[in-house]
């Protein structure tokens, strides 16, 4: 609800944790949907930032971020489906969001097919080198990933093949 909003603002505002100007801002993205406060959603290509665009209430910096490091749930088996749904739950309300999941698809897809190549040169022992590799390219591509995108940039992951063209993504 509105008044519960602005009643969170006004306490944050009384605590000193908002200033009041900040305070101002905040209520005015709150009671007039649509405005955008550069400030206050970090730089790059995400800012100004409409408050109406934020992603189950996250930023969509953060949101990317947090899409990119959701591939670091991989060993856990969810890092390839986590990244995958919060893409295909989010294209359609944030362009960032949508280009940054077709950059994270894009690596997923050529990751794969990379292993299946290393996994087949097994049997010519080149293969165990390259998994080894291709593993260490995983998690360096994936962080990096996130720190870019933490800092409001799309960083496409080097050797990855385009089956998607993120800058195309509506």
């Amino acid at each position: 609800m509105i008044s519960e909003e602005i009643e969170r603002l006004m306490r944050l505002r009384d605590s000193g944790a908002l200033t009041e100007e900040e305070f101002l801002q905040a209520k005015t993205r709150i009671l007039e949907p649509g405005t955008t406060n550069p400030q206050a959603f970090g730089h790059g290509s995400f800012q100004g930032t409409a408050a109406t665009d934020l992603i189950f209430g996250l930023e969509p910096r953060i949101w990317c971020t947090l899409m990119h490091a959701a591939q670091l749930l991989t060993w856990t088996g969810v890092g390839i489906v986590a990244p995958f749904v919060m893409w295909l739950i989010s294209k359609d309300t944030s362009r960032e969001a949508n280009r940054h999941g077709l950059v994270i698809l894009n690596w997923m897809l050529s990751s794969l097919v990379y292993g299946v190549i290393s996994g087949l040169a097994c049997f010519i022992v080149i293969g165990i080198p390259m998994l080894v590799v291709l593993v260490g390219l995983n998690i360096v591509f994936l962080i990096m990933g996130a720190l870019q995108a933490s800092g409001g940039k799309l960083w496409k992951y080097p050797l990855t093949i385009n089956f998607f063209d993120p800058e195309s993504a509506i």
